[in-house]
């Protein structure tokens, strides 16, 4: 089915072809994943069977695997490029349109061959932005294993603990529950290092007090999620407590406005009005959200700047934020899953200790 409709996207904007050779849209189209392997070209166009060429290593593994597509390997001494210059000259194609490739490889290929050679990662991405049922439900995996993470991170939090220790615990944690890894290098940011968004976890000693932020995602079937949560070390202060209630209220109420059909830009307005009403919003200083799907930022994105609608199927998240110097920052993200009428929050862990 995503062939087919690829196929007749070429066909529309008459496009001959079309080279895929990043790694998560070869495992989009084909079922075939091989993250460790860059070597992987995919050719389609709008008519014949498409083309999947590995080297000799991975061809067992792709010809078992990958579907609706003809399987061809590498023989051993052979090059890459060599063989990828021969299909593409057997299409006599004039225009090809490409998704990621080295600089080398485009700088060969256009010296080489006398094609229309065109990247437009953008056209495999429109069409990952809506996701079907079954990647809902490898995303919805992916989710209850990132809360089952937080969870273990958030009861871990003590004085005399070392941020990278509580990294350490949520990533076993999800590990042990399923989990093929993480969908990005997990952020344990406490005390004054909160004030960082990507505050990935340092050696820092977590004391009373702290403001800790924990944000974190598990991978299920290639597919990422995307969690935080931001707790207190012991008792609140009354500005800590106020800020926390203040980023979680515009978490909800955004959460509540999501729906199919909404710009996403008015749904980061809903957050940040909140946050602004209160005088922090120049504290809020990144977009309410983004896509989440085989890699963990991808569309459509909320952010005031943003021009996307929001669709039934798209996976976004939603994460208000405050980083204020010399006290802390606070941020509380969910994964969620928008519908027609409404959205659903598919990470599933408290919000406060």
């Amino acid at each position: 089915m995503r062939f087919k409709s690829f196929m007749a996207t070429l066909e529309t904007l008459n496009i001959d072809a079309f080279l895929v050779s990043d790694v998560k849209n070869v495992y989009y189209f084909t079922g075939f994943r091989d993250v460790s392997n860059s070597a992987l070209n995919l050719l389609i166009t709008p008519k014949d069977e498409p083309i999947l060429l590995v080297p000799m290593l991975s061809f067992s593994a792709a010809n078992k695997n990958a579907k609706n597509c003809i399987v061809i390997g590498l023989n051993f001494g052979e090059k890459n490029i060599d063989k990828l210059f021969a299909l593409i000259r057997n299409l006599r194609a004039k225009t090809i349109h490409f998704d990621s490739l080295p600089v080398q490889t485009y700088v060969k290929i256009i010296k080489m061959l006398d094609i229309f050679f065109v990247p437009n990662p953008e056209l495999v991405m429109a069409l990952r932005r809506i996701k079907d049922q079954t990647e809902i439900s490898y995303i919805r995996k992916a989710c209850e294993l990132a809360s089952i993470g937080v969870n273990a991170g958030m009861e871990a939090i003590k004085p005399g603990v070392k941020e990278y220790e509580i990294a350490a615990t949520m990533e076993y944690a999800m590990r042990r529950s399923g989990s093929e890894g993480t969908s990005f290098e997990t952020i344990v940011a406490s005390g004054p290092r909160s004030v960082y968004p990507h505050g990935m976890a340092s050696t820092r000693v977590i004391q009373k007090g702290d403001l800790v932020t924990l944000d974190l995602g598990a991978t299920y079937a290639g597919y990422c999620s995307d969690i935080t949560r931001t707790v207190v070390v012991g008792v609140s202060s009354s500005k800590q407590s106020q800020i926390l209630d203040l980023v979680f209220r515009a978490n909800t109420e955004a959460l509540h406005k999501l729906c199919a059909g909404e710009k996403a830009k008015d749904i980061d307005s809903v957050a940040r009005g909140i946050l602004t009403q209160e005088g922090y919003g120049k504290y809020f200083i990144h977009g309410l959200g983004h896509g989440v799907g085989l890699s963990v930022h991808e569309l459509p994105v909320i952010s005031p700047s943003s021009q996307d609608i929001l669709e039934d199927g798209n996976v976004v998240t939603n994460e208000p934020g405050l980083y204020i110097e010399n006290f802390g920052g606070v941020r509380i993200e969910d994964t969620v899953l928008v519908k027609k009428d409404r959205a659903e929050r598919l990470t599933d862990a408290p919000y406060f200790l």
